[in-house]
Parts: structure tokens; C-alpha cells; sequence
């Protein structure tokens, strides 16, 4: 799967999906424009007092060009504030979707064993994918196999699983349908839904506002008897308009689905899991009615349909496992549906158990560095990648895996997490701290401190990735405090390594999320973007060199096929953070393909001895997450692996 091909894609698809929606507005305007001037015709007298059905309405409406126009400014008005309202709702992120569907929040510390496998089958994609772990939720109501994902970024998804997803999926079914959903964060395909949510939003007020009136006017006398036809026609144009959002909604939920089955496959290497998870909704019944009726408004985003509707929002479950194995067949699918419902009552769901053998971190060492492969990884995680990630969480020590459980225990393993090595220094960090926390959140650093300095560096980033969704959680104020102690700490000493800029960024990044969603990709182009490109590989040549002249190198072997004519001459930067900070903040803009030649550059750069240290593939994929770029580990390629 190539991200920035399936994120090029996504944005010419919302560029469409706007065009459409903008047509389908205009024709509901019309519509209604037609549909109140007529009855303003017939029952409003004209300047003589009498009322003049022989004009036709057209030349009618040109004798009265104000009421046309108020007419469309109060309709178009109405449906575009309803849609920008919906729409400012969901910037609140996945969870504020998840929960006004009835989702429950799934706590890192939760005893259920079903949950707890969840939790960790979400936080290992995460680690391969390179995106900051989702907040999970659990559809208490909803029996039916299913889940979706939702958020604007992946800095504010949520994934939301089904009950009857958790009491009917092993662990391999149950990580066939995450990764699908991961497909979905990645490829952009949630900013869409939830655009297309907001959308749809706008039209179906129409139809509520027309319901309301007739209501209101089926109580009143005879004189309301324009406002009872008004209704009932506002009422059936508005439908319209809406069973024509919800069609372009559904063919676009179609043309994505295919691309997550095959993303969740590429992603896992593991077709059998996804298959048994889409034979199994079968078993159930693919078109199983919700227990809400709010689960309609998030049918496009599902992992399978759900109940019956005359648009399908996702392809044929056969057509589905066929892309998966062109083997099965109509009697083999009814064949295995029944050998299923036959075992559900024996089968025992499996268990995350606890690892018997102790799990030891990937050796931290240097890795052979290709730039197109490196960059052909962006969002599209591989199993090694997922691998490694399940060999990182269970390395982590208890007492840091226990500490992810709540948000206050977060928070303390968090700041344990920066606090130096050195007594002297640690004292002054400490000191630091007691001036913003209490004393409990003090002994609770105390108490996360011993876990917190012996653990190995490779340790220390996934350590800190697995808190962040708990510590989004935290009350607003207590974010930003975080956010400004967090600062303070890491720069007591007035120097910031590249490790914990990289701790830093991230952290922030995520805290921030909720407060500034934004779109991930612009219009820019490398051209545009001359003086940041410099500071970027100015930074990172100077960091992963041995020496001036082997930074020039770097910075020239990373910059050049980026702009062969014109680039800023490489410079020594001084407060290099915040420039790169910077500079950041506007390489966000740039296209998606334009992005795709960035990242091939940061690793021409940082891997100009066609090698790539640990410390700097932390950094590269801390500025690849600035860009909207997850970058999944950097790990050797099988290929190079196998011949060492």
C-alpha cells in the first residue's frame, strides 16, 4: 500500500465528495427556492391585491428578485451553519464519535481479560505503524461483530470495537479487524467520514426542520394551512437531499473498504484473520440490526455492514473473502457459516496470555539504510515492524506498562521518564516539579523513579508512547502544565539532545492534539519551502555527523535532488529547536507526494554512510509525525538481515 498514493487519493476524493455535496445543496435550493415562491404565489396578493396565477412562476420570480434571494441566503444559510455545527462538534476527535454512539471508554488498567487483549492488540499496531496509540472504546450494546475508526488525525483517533467483536473473535480475528481499522487512520480515510458525516448532517436538518413545521401546523387552525404544506414539502425535499448524501456517502464507503482489506492484510501478513473475522459476521448475519439507532450515522465507517439499507455502504461479504481467497464460493461460505455457529458455543475466545519466556528489547544497533525503502514504509507497517512492536511492549518493565493504566500514574512515569540520571541534576528537576504538583503527584514520581532509570535506551521512546493515551485524558489545565513542566525539565541544563527533543515533540504534539485539529496535508510544493528545508537538513546532518565536512556532505546528498538549482548553503544553527519547530510547521503544508520526496531526503541525510543510528531514526520518525508522515521502526531489511 503506498500512504501517499492512498492519501493523494483521499484528498481528490474529498475534493469530489465537496463538488458533489455542493451540486446536491444547490439542488435542494432550488427545490425549496421553487417550492416557497409558489406558495408565496398563491397566497400573497400582489401590490393590487389580487393574486395572479396566470404569470408564470418563472416571470413571477423575476418580478420579485429580493424574495428569490432571501429565499436562497436563508436555505443555503440553514444548511450550511447545521453542517459546520455538526462539523464542530466531531473536531473534537474519535472519542467525542465513539461515545455519542454509546462506546465506553477501555482503561489500560482494566482486569476483563477480552479488553486487556484489545488494549495491547491496538497499542502493538501502534508501535509498528508509528502513530500515537488510539483511545479505545467498547460498544457495550451492540452484539453484532463490528468496529470502526474515527478522528481527524491519528493524533485524535479512536478505535471502538463491538461487544459481540470481543466475546466472538480470537486474537488473530480480533487483530485482522484493528489492522483494518489502522488502514483506515492511515490512508486518511477517517477525515473523509467524518466530513461526510457533517455533510449529511446539513442535509437531513432540511428534512428535520420541515417535520417540526408540520407538527407544529397539524395543531394550529385552517390559517396554518401554508405552513402544513410548506412542511410537508420542505419535509420531502429535505429527504431527497438526504438519501442523496447518504448515496455518495456509500459509494465512497465502497471504493475504501477494498483498500482497508487489503492494507489490514499487507500490514499483518495474515489473510486467514481477517477472513475468519468477516466469515464470522457472516454467521451472524451480515445485515444484523444495531441496538442503537445512532450506530446509523457511523454505518459508512464500519468494519461490515450493519443492518438493512437500500445503499450498501460496503462491498458483498463474498465479493470481500473472495479478494482474500478467490477459492471460496457461495456453498463453501454457507459450509463454513454453519461450522462456526456449530463451535460458538465451545469456543473458547483466546486469551492475551502472559508471556512464559522473558522478552529481551531489540538489540540497539545500526541498520543499513536504503532512502526509497525507508520512505515506502510511511504508512504501511509490515509484520516485522508489527513484530517488533509486540517484542517492545513486552520488554517494558510492569511497573511503566502498569503506570499507562491511569492518567495521574501517567503523568508521574512520564515525568520519572526525563528526570537525569545524574543525582545532582535530578535534585534541581525535582525541585522544579514541587513548585507545579502536589505532594502526592510527587510521590508518585518517587515511586515510577527506579523502573524509570534502569530502563535500557531503546526502551525509553515506546515507553513514553504507550502513556500518551492516557495522559490525554487529563483535564485541559493540567495538559498544559504538563506540557510547560515537561519543557522546563528537559532543558535545566540549557541543551536539548536529539533524544529528548524527540520525547519532547511527540508528547506535545499529542497533549495539543485536541485543541487544534487540522487538515494533514496542504498544497505546497519543495519549491515553495526553500529556507525550511534548509533548517531541517541543516539540523540533521549536524546531528548524525562526525564533523563539518561530513555534514556538508549529508546536508548536499539529502537536499540536492530536492532542489538542484537553488538551496539555502548549509550553516551551523544555533537554538536549532525552535527552528526546526518551525520550519516543521510549514513542511506541514506541503502535497502528499511532495512529502514522499522530504522523507526520502531526511534519510539520504541522516544515512549518508548508508547507515542509520538508533538515535537518529528517532528523530526522523518524530519529524515524520510532525508532517502527518507515521513512520513505522527503522529495522534492518529481511534481505540484509539474512546475510549478516
Amino acid at each position: 500500500m503506498d500512504f501517499f498514493a492512498a492519501q493523494a487519493s483521499a484528498r481528490q476524493q474529498s475534493r469530489l465528495l465537496t463538488l458533489a455535496f455542493t451540486l446536491c445543496v444547490a439542488a435542494v435550493v432550488l427545490a425549496l427556492n421553487v417550492i416557497v415562491l409558489f406558495l408565496l404565489r398563491i397566497f400573497t396578493p400582489d401590490v393590487d391585491g389580487v393574486v395572479h396565477l396566470e404569470v408564470p412562476l418563472m416571470q413571477w420570480a423575476m418580478q420579485h428578485p429580493g424574495r428569490v434571494l432571501l429565499t436562497t441566503l436563508l436555505v443555503g444559510g440553514f444548511i450550511g451553519v447545521a453542517s459546520l455545527y455538526r462539523m464542530l462538534q466531531l473536531r473534537s476527535g474519535g472519542g467525542y464519535v465513539a461515545r455519542s454512539v454509546g462506546g465506553v471508554r477501555v482503561d489500560r488498567g482494566t482486569q476483563d481479560a477480552q479488553r486487556r487483549m484489545l488494549h495491547n492488540v491496538v497499542d502493538e499496531m501502534a508501535l509498528a505503524s508509528g502513530v500515537p496509540a488510539p483511545e479505545v472504546y467498547v460498544l457495550e450494546n451492540e452484539e453484532g461483530i463490528n468496529a470502526f475508526a474515527a478522528g481527524h488525525t491519528p493524533a485524535n483517533a479512536a478505535i471502538a470495537v463491538t461487544r459481540g467483536a470481543l466475546l466472538r473473535l480470537n486474537r488473530e480475528q480480533l487483530q485482522g479487524v484493528v489492522a483494518h481499522e489502522f488502514s483506515h487512520i492511515l490512508n486518511g480515510d477517517m477525515r473523509l467520514s467524518i466530513r461526510l458525516m457533517g455533510l449529511i448532517f446539513g442535509l437531513m436538518a432540511v428534512a428535520l426542520s420541515g417535520r417540526t413545521l408540520l407538527r407544529l401546523a397539524r395543531h394550529a387552525d385552517r390559517a396554518a394551512v401554508p405552513a402544513f404544506v410548506l412542511g410537508a414539502l420542505v419535509a420531502t425535499v429535505g429527504q431527497i437531499g438526504w438519501w442523496g448524501g447518504r448515496l455518495l456517502q456509500a459509494w465512497i464507503s465502497r471504493k475504501r473498504e477494498g483498500l482497508a482489506d487489503a492494507s489490514a492484510v499487507q500490514f499483518t501478513r495474515n489473510p486467514e484473520g481477517l477472513k475468519e473475522a468477516l466469515i464470522r459476521v457472516a454467521a451472524m448475519g451480515e445485515n444484523r440490526r444495531f441496538a442503537s439507532s445512532s450506530m446509523e450515522q457511523v454505518a459508512h465507517m464500519l468494519f461490515a455492514q450493519g443492518g438493512r439499507r437500500m445503499l450498501a455502504t460496503h462491498p458483498p461479504l463474498l465479493a470481500r473473502l473472495r479478494a482474500l481467497d478467490p477459492h471460496i464460493n457461495e456453498a463453501e461460505l454457507a459450509a463454513r457459516k454453519r461450522r462456526v455457529q456449530k463451535q460458538w458455543e465451545q469456543e473458547r475466545i483466546g486469551r492475551d496470555a502472559p508471556p512464559t519466556a522473558t522478552h529481551r528489547p531489540p538489540a540497539s544497533v545500526a541498520v543499513p539504510a536504503a532512502a526509497a525503502l525507508i520512505a515506502a514504509t510511511a504508512g504501511d507497517p509490515q509484520p516485522r515492524h508489527l513484530d517488533h512492536a509486540v517484542a517492545l511492549r513486552r520488554a517494558l518493565p510492569a511497573p511503566l506498562r502498569g503506570s499507562a493504566a491511569e492518567p495521574e500514574q501517567a503523568r508521574a512515569a512520564l515525568l520519572a521518564l526525563v528526570l537525569a540520571s545524574d543525582p545532582g541534576l535530578r535534585d534541581r528537576q525535582l525541585e522544579m516539579a514541587a513548585g507545579k504538583l502536589d505532594a502526592g503527584a510527587l510521590a508518585a514520581i518517587e515511586a515510577a523513579l527506579p523502573a524509570a532509570l534502569t530502563l535500557p535506551p531503546l526502551l525509553r521512546l515506546p515507553a513514553v508512547l504507550q502513556l500518551l493515551p492516557s495522559l490525554q485524558t487529563l483535564p485541559a489545565a493540567e495538559r498544559l502544565t504538563l506540557r510547560e513542566l515537561l519543557r522546563e525539565l528537559m532543558r535545566v541544563d540549557g541543551e536539548l539532545s536529539v533524544s529528548d527533543y524527540a520525547m519532547e515533540t511527540l508528547v506535545t504534539r499529542v497533549l495539543s492534539a485536541q485543541l487544534a485539529p487540522r487538515d494533514p496535508h496542504g498544497r505546497a510544493a519543495l519549491t515553495d519551502m526553500e529556507p525550511q528545508l534548509g533548517i531541517v537538513f541543516a539540523v540533521l546532518a549536524a546531528h548524525g555527523s562526525r564533523g563539518a565536512d561530513d555534514a556538508r556532505r549529508a546536508y548536499e546528498a539529502g537536499l540536492a535532488p530536492l532542489l538542484p538549482r537553488h538551496r539555502p548553503a548549509y550553516a551551523v544553527l544555533e537554538s536549532w529547536p525552535q527552528l526546526l519547530d518551525d520550519a516543521l510547521a510549514k513542511l506541514a503544508t506541503l502535497r502528499p507526494a511532495a512529502k514522499q520526496l522530504l522523507v526520502e531526503g531526511l534519510v539520504r541525510t541522516i544515512a549518508h554512510d548508508a547507515m542509520l543510528a538508533p538515535a537518529e531514526a528517532e528523530l526522523l520518525r518524530t519529524i515524520c509525525a510532525v508532517l502527518e508522515v507515521p513512520l513505522p521502526p527503522v529495522l534492518p531489511e529481511p534481505q540484509v538481515a539474512a546475510s549478516a
